[in-house]
């Protein structure tokens, strides 16, 4: 396609399963953000991907699902190609978003290490959804710890608050130090300067199992949307057992956002 991708909301697909559920939330992104969407490509794994096949579906679904997408919302598609580094062709495009939508079947959707190991250099953030789950931005629920990087969850909580009137539940950590608090009180400031609706959620976990904890909490309490942070670096435990993110996906009912820490914002040392 002759398409310019700048900016858009990128729906990770292959051609075998339609992304309905991560169809729904870039619609609903992209209403209230004002952006683009675009269907994209990926394909890992030794079976090198079948081009053509993906450009007949991709094109397909395009022509049936743009009246779908809000006014002034244009739908189109990317097809990467094997030989595209994923993290590259994300910054290039310069996307806004990226949505990947689990599939039990399909590869490699399949599969969300996978899918973590790709996004771990994306600046970024980066939805996971399952097919069926309700997608709705009115109760966010941020989990806070002590980690200097995890004040970036606050522009993200203000800017829902401010595009979907979102009510955003701040969760901090049971830590024995201040720094948890010091974190969830610095996003308070930030959302209350923008009069953003928002509640603290009392947690029994520290800083290593509260996001854990949030994802088992969400949906009794009303979330439609966890965030969380990606593990600076995976060490013996994350690469034996899983990091912590993998655990928080697998058993969150609800759609997740992941934000990976940023170096050029923060020192990730000490």
């Amino acid at each position: 396609m002759s398409e310019t991708f700048k900016q858009q909301i990128f729906v990770a697909a292959c051609p075998s399963f339609f992304p309905t559920t991560g169809f729904e939330m870039a619609k609903q992104l992209a209403k209230a953000y004002r952006k683009d969407i675009c269907f994209l490509g990926i394909c890992f794994g030794k079976k090198a991907l079948d081009t053509p096949a993906y450009e007949n579906a991709f094109s397909a679904w395009v022509d049936e699902h743009k009246a779908e997408c809000p006014e002034e919302v244009e739908l189109t598609y990317k097809v990467m190609t094997p030989q595209e580094d994923f993290t590259e062709t994300i910054e290039a495009t310069e996307a806004s978003m990226l949505i990947f939508e689990l599939n039990e079947k399909e590869r490699p959707f399949n599969n969300v290490q996978k899918l973590l190991d790709i996004s771990r250099s994306l600046r970024i953030p980066y939805f996971f959804v399952r097919e069926g789950q309700e997608i709705a931005f009115n109760r966010i629920l941020v989990p806070v710890g002590f980690l200097l990087e995890e004040r970036e969850k606050g522009p993200f909580s203000n800017s829902f608050g401010l595009f979907f009137d979102a009510e955003i539940l701040l969760m901090p950590a049971k830590d024995y130090g201040s720094k948890a608090r010091q974190n969830t009180d610095a996003i308070r400031t930030l959302i209350e300067k923008s009069d953003i609706k928002h509640q603290e959620i009392t947690a029994t976990k520290d800083s290593f199992k509260v996001e854990l904890e949030a994802a088992q909490l969400a949906p009794s309490i009303g979330a439609c949307l966890l965030i969380i942070s990606a593990s600076r670096d995976y060490g013996l435990d994350d690469i034996i057992f899983g990091p912590k993110e993998r655990k928080v996906i697998n058993q969150c009912a609800v759609p997740v956002m992941v934000i990976n820490p940023r170096g050029d914002l923060y020192a990730l040392c000490g």
